[in-house]
């Protein structure tokens, strides 16, 4: 079974289940989504949603050109040393 079968099968138990199944399935996500799964540069864990987040930052930074080359990089940290 593949993925998409897979949230087929979910949704259609989720439509026939009751509150105590659902309260049990909310908790599963909740205890998931509040799961360290990364680390930031700086050491600070980061929860599937954080990580999440932080890669369509990324995605959207290069998507809108906010970026730097190597090269342009390697000169601004030469720059840091003059300082």
């Amino acid at each position: 079974m593949g993925l998409p079968e897979l949230k087929d099968k979910i949704r259609n138990q989720l439509d026939l289940a009751d509150e105590r199944v659902l309260r049990i399935v909310s908790s599963v996500f909740d205890n998931y989504l509040n799961e360290v799964v990364s680390y930031d540069a700086l050491g600070n864990p980061l929860t599937v949603l954080e990580y999440h987040n932080k890669v369509e930052e990324g995605l959207d930074d290069i998507k809108y050109n906010r970026i730097i080359s190597k090269e342009d990089l390697l000169k601004e940290m030469q720059e840091w040393d003059n300082e």
